[in-house]
């Protein structure tokens, strides 16, 4: 019902071009009742987007005096609210100390628009596992299940999870020397973000020009570096840095990043931007490795 519902009866996607900017007009006119934010069991593009709504709506709903009648929740087909302990420890924390319930294991499966209500399946191995619980709403933000695209699930380039199938350190293709992959569509196990495709494609351009060069050079390998800015507050948040291979936090500066700062706010919003635009989308921009050795040399955080 999901499709039937969005864009009307509450229900809006900060996925989605075309109903991102149904979400704050239907938060502006919630006044009371539940507030439902939904993660998929899927992989997602950016897997922090889903929780950070949820901060700002309760950030919102403060601010106009009414969040005692507004209870926020977080649904997550996952077993963690975030995948790293680090940071899902200081996420715990962060929903905690804003009253807002999290939901382990429970997958979004319908949306009934007219009645405003969103059914769950709880996932899992725990006593309830296999039921369904149906909870009403006056607000839905969805994150939809992700999937690759037909055209390379279909395709000899996939593995048979749809994705190009390539060496997770080289990045080179397991079947096909001459191709290559990053980024979304890609089968490296780390999250999907654009601070993972920066830090790949310094490997993957180094890689591919040396194969085609014929040059002897060692091939460089990927760590699964990957990043996710967790907004928490219009001037809050909380900047996740790890290898999606180990689960080790990567952080590029000296403070503790599970810490909700004011400085790792401005980095996202005002100076990330200008990198993208400026750097990335011209390939200069191999992420933040380089700047990491300066500003927490001793990694001692």
């Amino acid at each position: 019902g999901l499709e039937a519902a969005i864009g009307k009866n509450g229900v809006a996607s900060n996925y989605s071009p075309q109903y991102v900017q149904n979400t704050y007009e239907f938060l502006q006119n919630v006044r009371q009742g539940n507030a439902l934010f939904t993660m998929p069991a899927t992989p997602v593009k950016c897997a922090g987007a889903p929780q950070k709504i949820a901060y700002l709506a309760d950030e919102l709903f403060r601010a106009k005096g009414i969040r005692n009648q507004v209870d926020v929740n977080y649904y997550t087909a996952l077993g963690k609210i975030f995948a790293i302990d680090k940071y899902a420890d200081a996420m715990n924390a962060v929903a905690k100390s804003r009253d807002i319930s999290v939901n382990l294991f429970h997958d979004l499966v319908a949306v009934d628009g007219p009645a405003k209500q969103a059914t769950f399946k709880i996932l899992g191995s725990g006593p309830r596992a296999g039921e369904s619980v149906t909870v009403p709403y006056e607000f839905l933000h969805v994150t939809p299940p992700m999937k690759p695209y037909d055209f390379i699930k279909r395709s000899a380039l996939a593995n048979a999870a749809g994705f190009v199938d390539v060496n997770q350190y080289t990045l080179q293709h397991s079947k096909f020397s001459n191709v290559y992959a990053l980024g979304d569509c890609s089968s490296l196990p780390t999250s999907k973000t654009a601070a993972a495709a920066a830090a790949q494609s310094r490997v993957l351009k180094h890689n591919l020009l040396s194969q085609i060069k014929g040059s002897s050079v060692p091939a460089l390998e990927y760590d699964g570096y990957t990043s996710c800015p967790l907004v928490t507050g219009k001037h809050k948040l909380v900047l996740a840095e790890f290898s999606g291979y180990t689960g080790t936090p990567q952080e590029t500066f000296f403070f503790n990043q599970a810490n909700e700062h004011a400085f790792s706010y401005w980095l996202t919003a005002d100076v990330l931007p200008a990198v993208y635009w400026n750097s990335m989308l011209k390939g200069t921009w191999n992420g933040p490795s380089a700047i990491r050795k300066v500003a927490n040399p001793t990694s001692a955080n």
